[in-house]
């Protein structure tokens, strides 16, 4: 009967293989389990800023984007055509800086239907103080869909700090086509 009995060195290596296996399995499990909440939620917390207030009816050619920073982001062109079974979505925006570096980077772009479609990381690079530049992005919409938001990163320095990056979400109203 004593013969029965597992040494306390086997018994420890089972614990130890037990351990091994069961704590990578344990976190896989919990980052899948984050994974499909943040897709099934539709997303989550994280360091972007909340939504800016949007203009009347939202913004359309010609109108300023973000009115909350120093500089002047103003949409020069926005056209949607259809093309290949989808829409595309062209916009180009002209940034006239003012004190400090600016850069003003495009995002993702959501449709009127919900869909999130992400951007080719567009951007007008680092422009120094009263220089100007554009950044032109173009996203590929689901057929027939229309661009309800846009999601812009603002990365500015002034009186040359460090630069930090800022999201604000940009709403469109009636784009041509």
């Amino acid at each position: 009967m004593l013969e029965d009995v597992d040494p306390p060195e086997v018994s420890m290596v089972r614990v130890l293989i037990l351990l091994a296996i069961g704590i990578p399995i344990a976190i896989e499990v919990v980052t899948f389990g984050g994974l499909i909440g943040h897709y099934l939620g539709g997303g989550g917390g994280g360091p972007a800023a909340a939504p800016t207030p949007t203009l009347e009816g939202g913004a359309t050619v010609g109108d300023e984007i973000l009115t909350e920073t120093a500089a002047a982001e103003r949409i020069d062109v926005a056209t949607l055509s259809e093309a290949d079974n989808a829409t595309r979505f062209v916009l180009t925006v002209t940034v006239t800086n003012s004190p400090g570096d600016y850069e003003l980077r495009f995002g993702a772009v959501t449709t009127r239907a919900g869909r999130t479609v992400e951007g080719a990381g567009a951007t007008t690079g680092t422009l120094a103080a009263g220089e100007r530049g554009l950044v032109t992005g173009a996203w590929q919409l689901p057929d027939g869909d229309r661009p309800d938001t846009l999601v812009v990163t603002v990365v500015s320095a002034p009186g040359n700090d460090t630069p930090t990056p800022r999201a604000y979400t940009v709403e469109f109203g009636e784009l041509s086509a």
